[in-house]
């Protein structure tokens, strides 16, 4: 029958599905993920899993390089950017604008360093995943996922070490794949990963032992700022179900692996709930530079060499490695053998000169947001990269990286007021909310 000539009450006892647009958006501004969803699900869990799956691999199978673990994050990537793709020409633009900058930086090096590349092209793509997406219940369902994860495989090797290395040889992985040689772990070929015991007290529960828990992740820095990522998406969606159990596992995640930095992350990103919103975006897009100039003005009035293994003794490595940059490297013109990965700040430096620091900075800190309640997140993430670029490159890993721009993604592209409201609208109406009486008077006019 023609929909025009449908009786009313036919209508009523055949509701029709949930309007959408032509962009697919639903009532309350999600999406109707379909494939795009299936692909961002297989996407950031294989980000976060994949490593434990390969070393998986070279404990029971085979042996597993190097060249394994770049094709995993190839195939990642590569999801990523197809379930990104659109109409919208910001992603064609900012990843063009990135490659060319790059291609130049390497024809002045005369080298080319295809991890550069990678690093960047790990945040576009999960970004656009995202915003392409835009499901904040995708987004809450992959936390919940990934972090009871993280939280029983990690469980899984603090009570049962022993048999988790039988199924993961973490320092054999990484042995392996050349990121660990047979000096630095003093001949050993089985165990955790060389950061997996600390040599002085824990600082987060001393009960619990020497053991810094890496678990899924198989070392215990990206499993504290996962924790912390974790931790910062539960605090800004107060109508996420089983909130309080994730924030419970990041938690509890961030203390096994006595990651001191995701621990005072998430206690920062706290306290600074009430001003987020105050805060403009200029502040945020100087930041860095700020750190940068303060912490190279520091190295400098000092004569910074070097510190110990806390908050202090790593601003000072990075104040160390700032202050021993030349300024061709500054620029972008030359390599250096001079190792940075212990400073976020020294390493992005070097990577993509000052000018590339600068425009990926204010890409991030200038993104657009459909709705003024994602700026706290966006807050969030910032206050954590920030404070990670002082000890650790940490930041650019798929490991935790997938997920956090992914979140990001989402955030900025969600509709968070019509969420809300879709979240406390009631219920379509269906054949029941029509009296009985009422429907077969209906009935009889129009048969």
């Amino acid at each position: 029958m023609p929909r025009a000539a449908r009786p009313e009450a036919w209508r009523r006892l055949n509701p029709s599905p949930v309007p959408t647009s032509s962009e697919g958006v639903l009532a309350g501004g999600q999406t109707d993920s379909g494939w795009r969803g299936q692909v961002a699900t297989f996407a950031v869990l294989g980000g976060t899993t994949f490593n434990l799956f390969l070393c998986f691999v070279q404990t029971r199978i085979m042996g597993v390089s190097d060249a394994h673990v770049m094709l995993a994050e190839l195939i990642l990537i590569a999801s990523a950017f197809l379930a990104a793709l659109s109409r919208r020409v910001d992603m064609y633009l900012l990843s063009a604008l990135f490659i060319s900058y790059m291609i130049l930086l390497f024809a002045l090096r005369g080298a080319i360093d295809l991890k550069a590349l990678r690093d960047i092209l790990i945040p576009i793509a999960f970004y656009f995943l995202g915003s392409a997406v835009q499901n904040a219940r995708l987004a809450d369902r992959l936390v919940t996922i990934t972090i009871l994860i993280a939280l029983v495989v990690g469980l899984f090797e603090y009570l049962f070490l022993e048999t988790y290395l039988d199924y993961f040889n973490v320092l054999g992985y990484f042995i392996s794949r050349g990121t660990v040689t047979l000096e630095e772990s003093f001949g050993a070929t089985r165990g955790l990963f060389i950061s997996g015991l600390r040599p002085e007290p824990r600082t987060l529960l001393p009960f619990l032992g020497q053991h810094r828990v890496s678990g899924v992740f198989l070392e215990p820095v990206s499993a504290g700022n996962f924790g912390a990522i974790i931790y910062a998406w539960a605090l800004f969606r107060p109508a996420m179900r089983l909130r309080y159990l994730v924030i419970a596992a990041a938690l509890t995640t961030i203390v096994l692996a006595d990651a001191r930095f995701g621990f005072f992350t998430c206690i920062l990103v706290t306290l600074m709930l009430p001003f987020y919103r105050l805060v403009p975006r200029l502040v945020w897009a100087i930041m860095p530079f700020l750190m940068l100039t303060s912490v190279a003005v520091y190295g400098l009035a000092t004569g910074a060499d070097g510190g110990a293994n806390d908050i202090a003794g790593r601003f000072s490595v990075t104040a160390t490695l700032l202050t021993k940059l030349d300024f061709a490297v500054i620029i972008g013109a030359q390599t250096t053998d001079q190792f940075t990965a212990d400073s976020g700040l020294a390493y992005t430096l070097t990577k993509f000169g000052i000018v590339g620091f600068v425009f990926l900075w204010a890409a991030f800190a200038y993104a657009p947001i459909k709705d003024r309640r994602a700026w706290t997140f966006h807050s969030m993430v910032m206050i954590y990269l920030l404070l990670l670029m002082l000890i650790s490159n940490s930041f650019f890993s798929i490991k935790t990286a997938a997920l956090v721009w992914f979140l990001v993604g989402t955030a900025g592209a969600v509709d968070w007021s019509g969420l809300s409201g879709a979240q406390t609208r009631p219920k379509p109406s269906n054949s029941l909310s029509v009296p009985r009486r009422g429907r077969s008077q209906q009935l009889r006019k129009n048969p």
